[in-house]
């Protein structure tokens, strides 16, 4: 009986979403920035971002990306959607709505996008859009994100996790 009961409870867990109520959340938040922010054919790419979301932070558990061999905080990858200052400024230059960043120091600039998912979202979304309106295709896009012109790592992670956010989405935890 023990056994059938263990049994029964691990069967149970490959069943249990592991996603916590904050990371639902900001996985949310992320897709309902994403869904305001087209490209220049009108798509939006919520479901992309949620996905890259989770490849970069896990949805937020882990908003300090790649310090350790960089001298200076500002230098990091920050906040859920892992964008670095230089990648924020570089979409404010090219996004009217976003060019009040440019009125912060960087440190400013890092605090926002490490504890403000909507900005972290706002930003990130903006550059997928500038991503895909610069190289036409999705996986060019996402390699880009993550700094490549072709990363196969990279987009294959973002593509697993589409997975999971296609599941979230079908039993309605996210919309």
């Amino acid at each position: 009986m023990k056994i059938i009961s263990l049994i029964l409870l691990f069967a149970l867990s490959l069943f249990a979403d592991p996603m916590t109520k904050k990371q639902l959340h900001v996985l949310q938040t992320v897709r309902d920035v994403a869904k305001s922010i087209p490209d220049k054919n009108g798509k939006t790419y919520e479901n992309t971002l949620s996905a890259i979301c989770l490849t970069e932070s896990d949805a937020g558990q882990y908003t300090i990306g790649d310090y350790k061999n960089k001298k200076s905080f500002t230098k990091a990858s920050l906040g859920a959607m892992q964008i670095q200052v230089a990648t924020a400024r570089h979409v404010s230059q090219h996004v009217k709505k976003l060019s009040w960043l440019n009125t912060l120091n960087d440190t400013q600039l890092a605090g926002r996008l490490l504890g403000d998912v909507k900005l972290s979202a706002q930003v990130a979304a903006h550059y997928i859009v500038l991503l895909h309106n610069q190289r036409l295709d999705h996986f060019y896009a996402v390699s880009g994100y993550n700094g490549g012109t072709t990363n196969y790592t990279y987009y294959n992670r973002v593509m697993k996790n589409m997975d999971v956010v296609n599941h979230l989405i079908s039993t309605g935890k996210l919309s």
